[in-house]
């Protein structure tokens, strides 16, 4: 595996280099038709191979927001330096031969923008291009694992006047036709609700904003921080299928060492038929749910009850962040069919049912 990943990195920083020098000779055109010609192609093919990574962003996993000023009349040269220097970006050079390329140099907004090292070298310089800047200065942070009504009251709560519509309405009715349009990778999302796609981040809002406007920024901030973990991924699983089980990784986890160790026990029970047998989905079903699930929580007949129904429940059960998603499509390699708190944010796993009861019986005796 070590070396695998040493090629791996080796053979794409090669790839990188050569990408940057091809991008540099192609925005500066002072070579001979002939051979501008093949460089072209030769970037083209460069493009359909590098494409398929996500390591096109400085770190995809990194999604904190730096504000950056772009001054009136910044060249691209002086936009990618400061880049750059926030981290935003992982080269100057890669950054200002892609703009110069498209033409872009000259079409730079200057602006308040929120950026992040997870953002492609495309979506940064389209978001300058178009002058897409901060919505405003209201800071409101989404935590991962968030419900959209609990997005709600957060949004409520942080003093934002928000028009046309409810926001918790989204997890009833929120995938209308026009926004499936609009976000393509929801058009085969087989409910109505918006719950799992509306990417838990911090976001920069103004005192007054539409629900749907809010809709569309969350949705282009999941486009933004999963579409491109889920496309690198060799998974035969939809988008939606892997959402929905991070979404109860997300919820099962609160040791981020141990995200990829969970996600493997509810494959291995997924693969042989075993029913997930996850509380979270239990509490979601229920209107007023407690912090325990109890036995007559269990009996509740909704096909979100993973006691009850096997397989996936219909739909997320939360907003999960990057990390859970990242441990469902790479899961660790495990023979684990069982876990059980350690009431201090581990699990003890366990292969078999007697070793699960085990560790059950040990955790009620401390």
């Amino acid at each position: 595996m070590g070396l695998k990943k040493t090629v791996r990195d080796i053979s794409l920083g090669i790839w990188n280099d050569i990408l940057e020098v091809v991008l540099l000779a192609l925005s500066l055109r002072k070579i001979n038709k002939p051979l501008f010609d093949i460089l072209t192609v030769f970037f083209v093919i460069i493009t359909i191979f590098s494409s398929s990574v996500p390591f096109l962003a400085r770190n995809r996993m990194d999604t904190r927001l730096y504000k950056v000023e772009v001054p009136e009349g910044a060249s691209a040269s002086r936009v990618a330096d400061m880049l750059y220097s926030y981290g935003i970006i992982q080269s100057r050079l890669s950054f200002k031969a892609y703009v110069n390329l498209l033409g872009h140099g000259p079409k730079l907004k200057a602006g308040s923008y929120y950026l992040s090292p997870s953002m492609s070298n495309a979506v940064i310089a389209g978001k300058l291009v178009s002058g897409i800047a901060s919505a405003g200065n209201i800071r409101v942070m989404i935590p991962e694992g968030a419900s959209i009504y609990r997005m709600a009251k957060i949004v409520e709560e942080s003093g934002i006047n928000l028009s046309g519509g409810d926001l918790a309405d989204l997890a009833r009715n929120g995938l209308t036709s026009g926004r499936r349009l609009r976000h393509p990778f929801l058009s085969e999302v087989p409910t109505r609700s918006l719950e799992g796609y509306l990417f838990p981040d911090t976001y920069f809002l103004p005192s007054s904003i539409a629900v749907p406007e809010l809709a569309d920024i969350m949705l282009d901030r999941f486009a933004e921080i999963v579409l491109p973990v889920y496309v690198s991924a060799d998974t035969k699983y939809s988008l939606h299928e892997i959402i929905t089980l991070a979404s109860i990784v997300e919820k099962e986890a609160e040791n981020d060492k141990e995200r990829a160790v969970i996600a493997s026990v509810f494959w291995n029970r997924l693969k042989n038929g075993i029913a997930l047998r996850a509380d979270p989905t239990v509490k979601y079903a229920l209107d007023n749910p407690s912090k325990r699930v109890t036995f007559a929580d269990l009996k509740v007949d909704s096909p979100y009850n993973t006691y009850l129904y096997k397989g996936l429940p219909p739909g997320p059960i939360c907003n999960p962040g990057i990390a859970s998603i990242y441990a469902v499509l790479h899961p660790a390699r495990t023979n684990y069919f069982y876990f059980v708190s350690n009431g201090d944010g581990t699990h003890t796993f366990s292969e078999t049912w007697e070793k699960h009861k085990d560790a059950a019986d040990r955790f009620r005796r401390k």
